[in-house]
């Protein structure tokens, strides 16, 4: 059996495709003492801690929250906790009067009151997720993956005076920049397995992605070659990896052919947003592939932290295909009418579903008898509680994952009234070995490694 670097890739062509761990990149006896090799055969096997967080808009109805989020969770019980009484107090008003939505998502991992304005000067705090990529910066390929159902905005007004840029981001890389999301699954894909020359131009690139047929035809030679090297168990491990990719980028082709929706304009003015043009009927799918491209990223260690919008603060967006027509925002503002309780309950059913694939996904990959989800921190929430209240405290959130790091879940964790969520953020952070002593408005830590309280 060959001994293959960690860092092996498959390349062909402006293709690319990083390997998943294989024996094969163990250290061998023969090569090391007995010792040795073991202690740096566990090294290597040991997967790196990772952190994804989901972020789902709009707020829930308390009433059915959160049965309607974990009806989905059966087959990962004591993988997740849902978390009770942690709040986010710069989302509050403080003073700004309206625009809870665009501080909620402004506010959700940096934990940072943004400033009020709908032009450039848009201020708000460093992300968590971008706290632990600057400081894991040089260990992978691409220091985070942002993702996002809907296109991120950067400018104009969308609640109350606040900038759109706060309501369609929640990665920020400083105060005055928040991080750019993806929400096309085919440009995620070409930036996974893609690599032009240094320098390429756009339309370059364009022109190459268009002569290429498919990323595994490009690299094709290299696996079938590399495959007769391979022990059993390797060859079957890279086969699956290989099937899984072909199967995604077949997806997203199918996607592509898919018919246009078209523009629907919002009915809400006040959040100015639209379903963006040529968009797949089929938004479920888009999230779906986003998710499974994230889950990949982890898998090749292209990188270890991860954001997932499932869509923009404020949304107005309707889910047609679980009998949904009426607007997201809209049906938030139930007013405790029955027929819109039922939608509004009927949506965070569908997101708490999107969270269940992506454990799934998670949990299915092998790592050396373990799973990217073991090693995996995942929290899904928002900062808005009730989305007809606006309140900020007692926060939809699930933490999912993470035991292979210590964490114990129990069904439900609940803390103190008023415990700051960035609390279980710093302490996300120490799992990850990221330095830092606060983040945010944190008060201290949450005890992840034990279930007592």
């Amino acid at each position: 059996m060959t001994h293959l670097s960690r860092r092996t890739l498959l390349r062909a062509a402006g293709a690319m495709i990083a390997l998943p761990v294989l024996e094969a990149m163990l250290p061998g006896r023969t090569l090391w003492t007995r010792t040795a090799a073991a202690a740096t055969r566990t090294a290597l096997a040991t997967p790196p801690a990772r952190m994804v967080f989901v972020f789902l808009p709009n707020g829930v109805d308390p009433a059915a929250w959160p049965g309607s989020a974990i009806a989905s969770l059966s087959n990962h019980a004591g993988r997740f906790s849902v978390m009770r009484n942690l709040c986010h107090r710069n989302a509050e008003a403080l003073g700004d009067g309206p625009g809870d939505h665009a501080r909620s998502g402004a506010c959700f991992l940096t934990g940072a009151h943004p400033l009020k304005t709908s032009g450039g000067d848009i201020s708000a705090g460093i992300s968590v997720d971008q706290v632990a990529a600057a400081q894991l910066a040089g260990t992978t390929r691409m220091e985070s993956l942002e993702l996002g159902g809907e296109p991120g905005m950067s400018a104009g007004s969308c609640d109350s005076g606040y900038s759109c840029a706060y309501s369609g981001n929640i990665s920020w890389r400083g105060a005055h920049s928040p991080n750019a999301k993806e929400d096309d699954p085919r440009r995620v894909f070409d930036r996974l397995f893609s690599q032009g020359p240094e320098g390429e131009s756009s339309a370059a690139r364009e022109a190459r992605l268009r002569m290429r047929s498919s990323i595994l035809d490009a690299v094709g030679s290299q696996a079938a070659a590399l495959n007769t090297k391979l022990s059993t168990n390797d060859r079957r491990k890279l086969d699956e990896y290989l099937d899984g990719i072909r199967s995604i980028e077949r997806r997203i082709e199918t996607m592509e052919r898919a018919p246009a929706s078209g523009s629907e304009k919002t009915a809400d003015a006040a959040f100015n947003t639209m379903t963006p043009p040529g968009e797949p009927a089929d938004f479920r799918e888009r999230i779906t592939l986003l998710s499974d491209l994230a889950v990949l990223g982890l898998q090749m260690d292209q990188t270890r932290v991860v954001t997932l919008m499932l869509a923009n603060e404020g949304s107005n967006r309707a889910y047609p295909d679980i009998g949904v027509n009426d607007g997201h925002h809209d049906v938030s503002h139930h007013g405790n009418d029955a027929s819109k309780l039922k939608k509004f309950a009927a949506i965070n059913g569908w997101q708490g579903e999107r969270l269940a694939h992506l454990l799934t996904k998670m949990q299915a990959v092998d790592e050396h008898g373990q799973s990217v989800l073991d090693h995996t921190m995942v929290v899904y929430g928002g900062a808005i509680a009730d989305g007809n209240r606006h309140n900020h405290d007692d926060l939809p959130v699930i933490f999912a994952g993470g035991s292979a790091l210590g964490i114990q879940h129990a069904p439900q964790r609940t803390f103190a009234t008023g415990t700051p969520l960035c609390n279980l953020y710093l302490s996300m952070l120490g799992k990850m070995h990221v330095k830092a002593d606060r983040f945010g408005d944190s008060t201290g830590i949450l005890a992840l490694d034990s279930t007592a309280q």
